[in-house]
């Protein structure tokens, strides 16, 4: 496992990644204030930890950018809205400043929803399997995403994975 996630790291290092809403989630409450991670509703119910955050932010900066897409960043935000007064103004502007050095993929939401995995995974996750194989890296939690994925010749880890790894360490 550790030698496949270093061949993957290597393999799409220039290329990007893509993380998924909840990853995205994780990463910029984590930038906001470490502390908050295992506070915030949203990825306190997902387990995350200031370890998981550090982890994460480890991955991502091994690559030259991220990619994403418009719903994944509007999931985001949305999330993000959830936190109050300053900390929410903080991620605000961590979340413009980011978006700048971001890729952006920009799938048709009229193309998405006659997508084989519409009715399964929603109009986000569906733009992530309309990735084309071999371009860049997805890291997810969501395991039925990832098998999906995998299916379609779309490599991606599943950050669980990559917890267990850390834990075992």
């Amino acid at each position: 496992m550790i030698v496949d996630l270093q061949s993957l790291i290597v393999k799409y290092r220039s290329r990007g990644i893509l993380l998924d809403s909840n990853l995205l989630v994780l990463l910029f409450v984590g930038l906001t204030a470490p502390d908050l991670v295992g506070d915030f509703k949203r990825t306190k119910n997902q387990g995350f930890t200031e370890k998981e955050f550090s982890l994460l932010q480890s991955v991502v900066e091994t690559f030259s950018r991220i990619i994403t897409t418009p719903y994944i960043l509007t999931e985001t935000s949305n999330y993000i809205f959830q936190l109050h007064g300053e900390k929410q103004q903080l991620a605000l502007q961590i979340i413009a400043k980011s978006i700048q050095s971001f890729k952006e993929r920009r799938p048709e939401s009229k193309k998405l929803v006659l997508a084989k995995g519409f009715f399964n995974f929603g109009l986000t996750d569906t733009a992530i399997l309309d990735l084309p194989p071999k371009r860049y890296l997805v890291l997810s939690i969501d395991a039925a995403l990832v098998i999906a994925l995998q299916k379609k010749g779309v490599e991606v880890i599943n950050f669980n994975h990559l917890r267990q790894l850390d834990w075992e360490q």
